[in-house]
């Protein structure tokens, strides 16, 4: 007899005892049709009777691929066209991302009508992605008949368009296509849109047999390139055109770099064309473009563009002569960078091989004497694969920027001279920046803010990020309130005067200082509106230019501290009203307000990069569990929760205070611990994190002993039960406050405690990333996150954003028909190499428990520090 729980496997196994005796083991294609036949005659002999109905509910409620490839065999059983059977297929695919939904595609294909498949033409830009990638364009591939629908699915994808086949089968001659792509053209009013359209036209011309209609689409290429703004996508469209045989491309294309006047720009478009020459060219027609780039390197009057076009030429395309007259211009303008621009020349990924080969090949050159000097100063090789191996500290490679990598006394002198001599090499960023961390060791503030500063823009550009956060660093952590003082009344340079002004004034804020912090405030945004007016720029603010950042994804440094002289100014009313009134209830409000604000005492001078800055591994120490002396008293100064316990504990301690307002301050102390407890690995560096455990316990203890009629002593009990891990203090919820809205996070907690799966707050391990369990009702949530998991969840999702400072985690079980269902995040793994996983698990109502009928949507939302990590959601528990 089969057990149930071994059904799944059967099929499988005879399937393979079947494909060794008939030899169809030699095809994986024809293994997977013959595992599909199998599987649809099982689920058609499973399916007869069912109604459509019930195929319905076991579509969305199947969890595993076996169980929807039964299901969707069903309904390949059904006989075509029927409408109703496909929209079921159509809402499943909109609703969930399918990794395998076995022989879906051609089941819709037989199945929809015209008409459906003309409304899926104008809907298929709302079905998730993969699906639409997957299933609908073959889909409608395969089904669209006419021009209209055609234009329909083009809009809807934003012009991301695969219907070779569908243009060869409507447009009877080559004249009706290229109107048709004019009218369509016109329609796609994002830029973008219009780029994936014009590509894909590309790659149809060159399959395209037929001379004639080849010429025509040809000829509708050049229009759209002379349309294109951009001009490195519009140097991709002439390299398409030339590689159809047009030979006046590159003519074109010499027109289009001479009509730049930015130097960004047209270095910009040098790298993309010996991109271009190095992936898609060979032959005659590669050598067509090497000698192009020639010409620029030898008639270009920016040093900067010379020498980007000579470093592709021997990296990209092989012209040893190159390294030559690199190394010659180089001798002359040393390495060239882009003036106040974003990007200073760099020399990363493969391209070091261009230093190290100069330096070999022409020791005598600046850049072969630039090596040499460096070492000399440093005692260890220039470049990192000549050095011996890193010292490893749990498997984790960190950086070496702690004080203790430093010796000032002898590096100080050195990288001066270093400097003077060599003030254009690559090597000139990491010297600066290696000067100024001694500088800033030795207490010489001024001189390593503005060696600092310098730093972001010398050559090769590869220490811009980490200069960027040191120079932070140094005005927001180490310094002290009385250094910062006195540094701000020395004369500085614009930037820098303003840096200081701004970071003195959120000292003021940390201070509790608060009228004096406004006027600070103030001052600087007056300097600031001149800042971003001129050529300087705010530390991070070039991450904001990168392409694939939306307008709402970008920093917004003005707007941040605006909202933070608006808060500060409130609580300096909230701190005047109570030094006059000495009401306990007017501290109340003023505690309130700083709990509430968790982004209060920040420097926006981050720009939501402090924490990934910290975890990257730049504070050395704080990447090895050491944090500097200064990050004690730092990590005191920011956290909100911070300054509001002892207002919170002052009002408890007030004789006078009426027993509603001090059992509110009482159980807000409380908060105020967990606040403590869940702000992640930098409160590590100033509290005991049992100890703050243990003042959760006991306050709350003292919570609902004195207080137990409050509304707030079923969340007391939870958060006991949570922190001590004893079944009882939920059970107590329960038994004592049957109607409070905690009853169902009790049955879970007890739920949890009882399988031994300890707290819903969470334990990490060594690897483990420290995450934050948010509500959707806490303010400290920005709206668009809010948004973005409410829209979520109805859905079963999985999806990360980052806002500001944090990056959020969203996991969504989906519509449930009754109570009983949860989410829950078991850790979030840092697996190297810049990918984060997220261990998740859903919950289901136990066997035989009772669950109410309601609609509920389950869901779990996590912060972090913001991070640029590929992130990978799992569920279960990590392996």
């Amino acid at each position: 007899m089969i057990k149930p729980g071994k059904i799944a496997v059967f099929p499988v196994v005879f399937l393979l005892i079947f494909v060794i005796f008939t030899g169809l083991a030699g095809n994986p294609t024809d293994v997977w049709a013959a595992e599909q036949n199998l599987l649809a005659n099982e689920a058609g002999a499973a399916a007869a009777g069912e109604s459509l109905d019930e195929l319905k509910a076991k579509l969305w409620q199947a969890t595993s691929d076996y169980e929807l490839a039964m299901v969707v065999g069903a309904f390949d059983t059904l006989p075509g066209p029927d409408p109703d059977a496909a929209q079921v297929l159509l809402d499943y695919l909109r609703d969930n991302n399918t990794n395998d939904a076995f022989s879906i595609k051609n089941i819709l294909i037989r199945l929809m009508t015209d008409e459906q498949v003309s409304q899926l033409a104008k809907d298929i830009g709302a079905y998730q992605e993969a699906n639409s990638i997957r299933y609908l364009i073959p889909v409608l591939t395969e089904r669209i008949k006419n021009s209209n629908d055609l234009t329909s699915a083009v809009l809807s994808l934003r012009g991301n368009c695969f219907f070779d086949q569908a243009w060869q089968r409507i447009f009877a001659n080559p004249t009706d296509m290229v109107r048709w792509l004019d009218e369509t053209y016109v329609k796609l009013s994002d830029p973008i849109a219009k780029r994936r359209l014009v590509d894909t036209v590309g790659g149809f011309a060159q399959r395209q047999i037929d001379n004639a209609g080849r010429a025509a689409v040809t000829g509708w290429l050049w229009r759209a390139q002379e349309n294109e703004p951009d001009p490195v996508y519009r140097s991709d469209q002439l390299c398409t055109l030339y590689q159809l045989g047009e030979t006046k491309a590159l003519e074109t294309l010499g027109s289009l770099y001479s009509s730049l006047a930015s130097v960004r720009d047209r270095a910009g478009l040098i790298d993309r064309i010996a991109g271009i020459a190095h992936w898609r060219l060979a032959g005659a027609d590669r050598e067509g473009w090497i000698d192009w780039l020639w010409k620029i390197a030898e008639t270009d009057a920016s040093p900067y563009c010379r020498q980007e076009c000579l470093a592709a030429l021997y990296m990209d395309l092989g012209q040893e002569k190159a390294l030559e007259q690199y190394v010659r211009d180089t001798d002359r303008n040393g390495v060239a960078t882009l003036a106040q621009e974003d990007h200073a020349f760099r020399i990363d990924g493969l391209n070091w091989r261009l230093l190290r080969d100069a330096g070999q090949k022409y020791p005598q050159s600046y850049l072969g004497r630039g090596i040499k000097a460096y070492e000399a100063v440093r005692g260890i090789p220039y470049f990192e694969i000549e050095r011996a191996e890193e010292p490893s500290y749990n498997g984790v490679w960190a950086p070496p920027y702690g004080d203790e990598e430093y010796d000032p006394d002898r590096e100080i002198p050195g990288w001066e001279n270093f400097l003077a001599e060599f003030p254009r090499h690559p090597a000139a960023d990491d010297a600066a920046y290696r000067l100024t961390r001694c500088y800033e060791i030795k207490g010489r503030f001024t001189d390593a803010v503005k060696t600092m500063q310098k730093v972001r823009f010398l050559p090769d550009g590869d220490m811009r990020y980490a200069a960027a956060g040191r120079l932070v660093y140094i005005l927001d952590v180490r310094m002290t309130y009385e250094q910062l003082e006195s540094l701000s009344a020395e004369k500085l340079e614009p930037p820098l005067q303003a840096f200081v002004s701004y970071s003195l004034a959120i000292k003021e804020v940390r201070r509790e200082n608060y009228a004096r912090a406004v006027a600070g405030l103030k001052e600087f945004l007056k300097q600031e509106e001149a800042l971003t007016a001129d050529q300087f720029i705010l530390p991070f603010d070039y991450l904001n230019d990168y392409d694939y950042l939306s307008e709402n994804d970008k920093y917004d440094f003005r707007g941040s501290v605006e909202k933070q002289l608006a808060e500060v100014k409130k609580l300096a009313g909230l701190q005047s009203q109570w030094a006059e009134s000495k009401d306990p209830a007017d501290l109340y409000q003023l505690a309130a307000a700083i709990f509430h604000n968790e982004m209060l005492y920040y420097n926006h001078l981050w720009a939501g990069e402090r924490q990934y800055y910290n975890w990257l591994g730049y504070i050395n120490e704080t990447g090895h569990g050491h944090a500097p002396a200064e990050m004690a008293v730092f990590v005191r100064d920011l956290i909100n929760y911070n300054h509001s316990l002892p207002y919170f504990q002052q009002v408890c301690q007030d004789q006078s205070v009426a027993p509603e307002l001090r059992a509110k301050a009482l159980y807000s102390t409380g908060l105020c611990y967990i606040g403590l407890d869940e702000w992640g690995e930098d409160a590590s560096f100033a509290f005991n994190s049992s100890d703050i455990q243990g003042k959760i316990i006991s306050t709350y203890q003292q919570f609902v002993k004195e207080y137990p009629d409050s509304n707030m002593a079923d969340d007391a009990l939870l958060a006991l039960g949570a922190y001590t891990g004893d079944v009882t203090y939920p059970q107590r919820i329960l038994k004592e406050y049957p109607e409070s809205d905690t009853v169902e996070k009790a049955n879970d907690l007890i739920k949890d405690l009882t399988k031994g799966m300890g707290s819903p707050y969470h334990w990490s391990t060594n690897q483990s990333v420290p995450f934050k369990i948010m509500s959707l009702d806490d303010k400290s949530v920005p709206r668009e996150i809010r948004n973005w998991a409410a829209a979520n969840a109805t859905r079963l999702y999985t999806g990360s954003k980052t806002f500001g400072e944090w990056s959020y985690f969203c996991v969504s079980a989906g519509e449930k028909s009754t109570a009983g269902y949860s989410v829950g995040i078991i850790d979030i793994i840092s697996e190297g190499s810049g990918k984060l996983k997220v261990y998740y698990r859903i919950d289901n109502p136990a066997p035989g428990e009772v669950a109410a009928q309601v609609i509920t949507h389950p869901s779990v939302l996590v912060r972090i520090p913001a991070t640029g990590a590929a992130v990978e959601f799992a569920e279960g528990f990590p392996q």
